[in-house]
């Protein structure tokens, strides 16, 4: 065979030992980019330790939060010993024998039976058991405790009713669910624990005695105990089981070695019983019913995806910023890399370089962030860990989530990597021969990226201005349930909205830059260099005020929506008084005595009132305590029938209208003090005369009239099970043909006042109109009025007094000041103040990068005659150009999707709302006073080493 035709088969030998050695000089090539890498990272300290802090510091906080989470989610077997203590099951009634009765097996308050379409049980209620169930082997320990009783008992201050337990749950086998404080345990049936908050109420010690008033009973003090999940400063007592007859709250009978299998669950359940098993708890068996209310997995699932919202975001800023600092420290290593690549390493070597730099600082701030975290969560559970389990203030123990953390070290690598992507595609586009010359090539504004980025912010704004459209549609009466996916859209389009705008904006970034640096070079010399120096290093000034946008963003969307919210509840916002006003609230069922009144005005006698006013309401019927039934059937009651108005004009034919308002009776002379609003002297005069008041929308019908409707408890009652049984698949005009109407309607004058403010006072009558109409009253409340508010601490030293009065059954005395709204300044200065501590951080970053940067061109100026002023005043324009834009575009974006959700109908009337003071203080505040702070920082002293005077 010639030559020529062996050299095809010579030929296809090579490739295979040519790619062998192209994978070993791969290999060796990138162990010498993370060697070059490595050093780099070294050699430029100042940036690689900037860029670990921005990265370090979302970790630790995100390292830290899981570590605090997980320490305080409980595992399965923690959550059954809270439960049981060492018992193996605890079983309560919770009503009569039913054979549909069922309940989830983690969680027994999940469970019922079976109801018709009304609402009601298909099979009648029977009497509920007495004692622990048949089921129970012979031989097993059972613990009865009954729980949530409570008594009078004599305190430091006079007497107070307190909660009340009864059972020895300082026994053993309560290890876990009780956690016993001091002292020792009761050995008698004349000694009894309490709580450490109830033994500082008593102002006793170990060892005194307790008083129960009603039973004329006396404990003596053994130690302190409280329930595991209880606050120590929970007030309760803890009695004996041999003083059970002198509680009266709920049993349950705690069972040592014994649980109840899935069909002995069942057996329970229809004989009337709920139980919590351990086994069946902890490991619920296949095809076992489990709560379908909100657990702890929801909360987790919530708190996983708020902390994946936080990621994510302080994993754009920390990008963006640190990005920033690579593109300064890539410029740095600019010689470095071209003598690299004049000894043969490609572009894809260095772009290795560049991105394996970050690589580097990523991993080890990961490291760093995450210990520091851990070491901050211990802090942080020593310090909240008032032994109250399952709550914020008690833990399980120092948890550590090792799947997150890992997950949070990725992300820390992942967001150091790509935070210096950019910086590396820039190092790979540079000119060999000019770089090692030291010069460097103009940045070039790309034209495609404004049209770009224009292309972007108007996709934004579509978005929103389509999802706003869809809202106004989909919130129309005709569009039915059906449109709940559609809305979900248009939600989705509002808020995808704005992000797009800002990425836009962030394509367009160095165009506008060089936008704005013309009309600012006629400024001056300072704003035109610090314009200047903007546009020729886009690298580092779009991420910056990008990452100060986001964060404006944010708050700029926070205040707006919480401003309109707070605006709205505002004029929703019924008030009980006028403002700083003190109500006592009184009620008693039955014929009135006056004694609950009296009573009222001998606590408030010593705050000495300015003034103060009587408000009766009709009188409530007593029931029985021991059946629930009413003494009287025929009792009657009183509401006020809602009427059309101009935002509801479909109310009048609500099945419910019948009995929409609240009837107060109070007298003329007091009506201005109890509305703190004048009303006209011809109005009371026809208020005496039996004209009603009116204080809010939907009573008063066209024809100027109020509806008084009575009813008795039976008939009220029937009008209850009818609405119940309403069937609303039925006609319209046949679906509340068969409701009882009232037994009475009195039509009486209307007469609307306008207070500015919702009244808890709907609609009034006078004494002599109520006695007119046969209407038995009784206080409802004691209004009184002082020049200054009270403060917290005397209105709780007025509900300590009430809760030491003997009150009869049914009844209750209690104090509140009327403060209005709460305030909504605090939260957006809190807003404000976030989003300050962030604008001020990247500005800090950027501008810090900034000077750094800029020293051989300061060096430049004082060579030619630059006075310090002017560098100083370089520097503030640079802070404004940076901190203003960005400022300004967060402001704006923040706005859209405000204005998106406000088009709803239910929205559209709360744009004048908006806090316009707060938001200027984001667009224009913030990057003012950023600018006189960065005036008032001098530069350093230049280098003029390498800078010859002109002389």
């Amino acid at each position: 065979m010639t030559p020529g035709t062996d050299a095809p088969a010579e030929a296809s030998a090579l490739p295979a030992r040519g790619v062998v050695r192209r994978r070993r000089s791969g290999w060796r090539r990138l162990r010498t980019d993370v060697r070059l890498a490595r050093r780099q990272v070294r050699r430029t300290k100042g940036s690689s330790a900037l860029v670990m802090l921005l990265v370090l510091l979302p970790v630790t906080g995100l390292a830290g939060g899981a570590i605090f989470w997980q320490s305080h989610v409980p595992s399965p077997e923690q959550s059954a010993t809270l439960e049981l203590g060492r018992a193996d099951t605890w079983i309560q009634v919770v009503g009569g024998p039913d054979p549909t009765r069922w309940q989830a097996v983690d969680i027994p308050w999940d469970n019922g039976v079976e109801v018709d379409d009304a609402g009601r049980p298909v099979n009648p209620e029977e009497a509920q058991p007495e004692g622990p169930p048949a089921q129970i082997p012979a031989g097993s320990t059972v613990h009865e405790v009954i729980e949530w009783g409570s008594a009078y008992v004599e305190t430091e201050r006079g007497v107070g009713n307190v909660t009340v337990s009864a059972g020895d749950v300082w026994d053993d086998v309560f290890a876990g669910r009780y956690v016993a404080l001091s002292g020792t345990a009761p050995t008698s049936s004349d000694e009894a624990m309490v709580s450490p908050g109830l033994l500082e109420r008593l102002g006793a010690d170990v060892g005194d005695e307790v008083v129960l008033i009603d039973a004329d009973r006396a404990f003596t003090i053994t130690g302190t105990i409280r329930v595991a999940d209880a606050m120590p400063e929970s007030e309760e007592l803890f009695l004996p089981a041999r003083a059970s007859e002198l509680v009266e709250g709920q049993t349950r009978w705690f069972v040592e070695g014994w649980q109840p299998d899935e069909a002995e669950l069942s057996e329970l359940n229809r004989a009337g019983y709920v139980a919590y098993a351990r086994e069946l708890a902890i490991d619920p068996p296949p095809g076992a019913r489990t709560s379908t209310w909100v657990t702890g997995s929801g909360t987790d699932a919530s708190l996983l995806t708020t902390g994946l919202l936080l990621a994510a975001f302080s994993g754009y800023l920390v990008v963006l910023l640190a990005g920033a600092a690579f593109a300064v420290s890539a410029r740095r290593q600019h010689q470095s890399l071209a003598v690299a690549a004049s000894v043969g390493a490609a572009r894809a070597d260095i772009f290795r370089v560049v991105v394996m730099q970050g690589t580097v600082l990523g991993g080890a701030a990961g490291v760093i962030g995450i210990a520091l975290g851990a070491g901050f969560a211990w802090v942080a559970l020593e310090l909240t860990d008032a032994g109250a389990l399952n709550s914020f203030w008690g833990n399980w123990g120092y948890k550590v989530p090792w799947l997150l953390l890992a997950g949070i070290l990725g992300f820390a690598v992942l967001t150091g990597t790509l935070s210096a992507v950019a910086p590396a595609r820039a190092s790979t586009r540079g000119d060999v021969l000019g770089a090692l010359r030291g010069s460097r090539r103009p940045t070039v504004l790309k034209r495609k990226r404004p049209w770009w980025g224009l292309a972007f912010m108007i996709a934004g704004l579509v978005a929103t201005v389509a999802g706003a459209i869809g809202m106004v549609i989909l919130d129309a009466p005709t569009a039915g349930e059906a449109s709940l996916p559609l809305r979900s859209v248009a939600l989705f389009a509002i808020a995808l909205g704005p992000i797009v705008f800002q990425l836009g904006f962030l394509f367009a970034g160095h165009w506008v830059l060089v936008t704005v640096s013309r009309p600012l070079s006629r400024l001056g010399l300072a704003p035109r260099l610090a314009g200047r120096d903007s546009a020729a290093n886009p690298a580092r000034v779009v991420p910056a005020f990008a990452a100060i946008a986001a964060c404006v963003f944010l708050a700029s969307y926070a205040i707006s929506t919480t401003a309109l919210t707070s605006a709205q509840n505002e004029r929703m916002y019924w008030y009980n008084g006028p403002l700083g006003s003190v109500t006592a609230s009184v009620y008693e069922t039955g014929e009135p005595t006056g004694a609950l009144l009296s009573t009222a005005e001998e606590i408030l006698a010593p705050t000495q009132p300015v003034a103060s006013a009587v408000v009766e309401a009709p009188t409530s019927p007593a029931y029985d305590p021991r059946t629930g039934q009413p003494d009287d059937p025929d009792h009657p009651l009183w509401a006020v029938a809602g009427q059309p108005w101009p935002g509801c004009a479909d109310c009048a034919t609500d099945p419910s209208s019948a009995m929409n308002g609240q009837l107060s009776i109070v007298d003329a002379a007091d009506v201005s003090l109890v509305l703190d609003h004048p009303v006209g002297a011809s109005d009371l005069a026809a208020y005496r005369d039996g004209a009603a008041l009116v204080t809010g929308d939907g009573y008063v019908s066209r024809g100027g009239e109020v509806v008084l409707t009575r009813w008795t408890v039976e008939s009220q009652e029937d009008f209850s099970n009818a609405m119940m049984a309403i069937d609303w698949q039925a006609p319209e005009d046949q679906r509340f043909a068969h409701l009882p109407r009232a037994d009475a309607e009195i039509p009486l004058p209307g007469l609307r006042v306008d207070t500015g403010a919702s009244s808890m006072f709907q609609v009034m009558i006078a004494p002599e109109t109520a006695a007119s109409l046969g209407i038995h009253s009784t206080p409802s409340s004691l209004v009184a009025t002082y020049d200054e508010a009270l403060s917290d601490a005397t209105l709780d030293r007025l509900n300590l007094e009430a809760q030491s009065v003997r009150l009869p059954d049914g009844a209750y005395l209690w104090f509140q000041v009327e403060r209005g709204p709460a305030p909504i300044a605090p939260w957006l200065w809190l807003i404000v103040g976030v989003a300050a501590v962030l604008v001020i951080g990247a500005s800090a970053v950027v501008l810090g990068l900034a000077r750094f940067e800029r020293r051989p061109d300061d060096a430049t100026l004082t060579a030619v005659g630059g006075s310090r002023g002017l560098r100083r005043r370089v520097n503030a324009w640079q802070a404004a150009i940076i901190v203003g834009i960005g400022a300004v575009v967060g402001t704006l974006s923040g706005l859209i999707p405000v204005w998106g959700t406000a088009q709803s109908s239910a929205g559209a009337q709360n744009l004048p709302d908006l806090p316009w003071p707060w938001l200027g203080m984001l667009a224009i505040g913030l990057p003012v006073a950023i600018t006189l702070v960065a005036w008032l920082v001098p530069p350093r002293h230049p280098e003029l080493t390498r800078r010859t005077a002109i002389a």
